[in-house]
């Protein structure tokens, strides 16, 4: 997968105008991701996503905080703050990126990411919207 299928995922997923808003959701749910895991997890992740996007989940800094739902959210609206992208529809945006990460990870990984989450955060990660098929 390309760097701008994925963007089209998410903005098909999160109900956003342009791609370009997309890309600036996408990187602000994969930061907060990235920050959640291990470094260890960040990788596996990474190596399954466009180089990219892997390289913002690696980057992060990982504290494996375990942050639950609620901050999860908290903090992908933080990074919204200062685009063009409205923080005030992080969740919307958490549950768009979250399908396509599900819709791109194999399940394998998948279910190793999610061990990794806070129990609250698994939903985002459950019925997902985009077809694995379509990636």
């Amino acid at each position: 997968m390309q760097e701008n299928e994925f963007y089209k995922l998410v903005q098909e997923a999160s109900h956003l105008e342009t791609i370009d808003r997309a890309q600036i959701a996408s990187e602000a749910v994969l930061e907060t991701l990235g920050e959640t895991l291990t470094g260890g997890e960040a990788e596996d992740v990474a190596a399954q996503l466009p180089s990219e996007l892997a390289s913002i989940v690696e980057d992060a800094d990982h504290d494996g905080a375990g942050y639950d739902r609620e901050a999860f959210v908290d903090r992908v609206s933080n990074h919204l703050q200062g685009t063009d992208v409205e923080d005030g529809d992080a969740e919307q945006f958490a549950d768009g990126v979250t399908d396509a990460i599900a819709a791109t990870l194999t399940q394998g990984e998948l279910q190793d990411l999610k061990a990794q989450l806070d129990d609250d955060l698994h939903p985002l990660f459950e019925g997902v919207t985009i077809d694995p098929n379509d990636v």
